[in-house]
């Protein structure tokens, strides 16, 4: 199976290649600010006709220093239920491919997320190591109706 690895704050951060859409230079989109929303959502976009949320994946993390730079992209991801969400990071880092004993559990503690935001760690080919997200519990539709 391959897989997507981004950078954001610093920490590599995967997941599954098959949820993604597109993939879009944030310098190049048109973010319509929303008020009232949670702070991790940056506003909306008009996609080809289709409205879709962006989420600010640093906001979502709590992290206080948010700053883009020409390397940030906006990762669309079609979620479980169908439904396409954009999500900022910082960059991409590569695709790679993976069988998923590759995958490990990660451990209790060491991890600045919410622990249930991961399904495991992968260690990829430089010996680093990379967050596979669940993608799906980080961007709760409910959260962002």
């Amino acid at each position: 199976m391959e897989y997507i690895v981004f950078k954001l704050m610093k920490e590599n951060y995967t997941i599954p290649l098959e949820k993604i859409k597109e993939i879009l230079v944030y310098s190049q989109v048109i973010i319509t600010e929303l008020f009232d929303e949670a702070p991790w959502i940056k506003g909306m976009i008009n996609l080809r006709g289709e409205v879709i949320p962006i989420v600010d994946m640093r906001v979502r993390f709590d992290s206080p220093n948010v700053q883009y730079s020409e390397n940030t992209v906006i990762i669309v991801i079609k979620t479980i239920e169908d439904k396409l969400v954009g999500v900022i990071v910082d960059n991409i880092e590569s695709i790679i491919e993976l069988n998923t004993q590759a995958i490990v559990v990660a451990p209790e503690m060491g991890v600045s997320i919410d622990p249930a935001y991961i399904e495991g760690l992968i260690k990829m080919n430089n010996e680093q190591m990379a967050i596979l997200l669940n993608i799906d519990m980080v961007l709760k539709i409910e959260e962002l109706a």
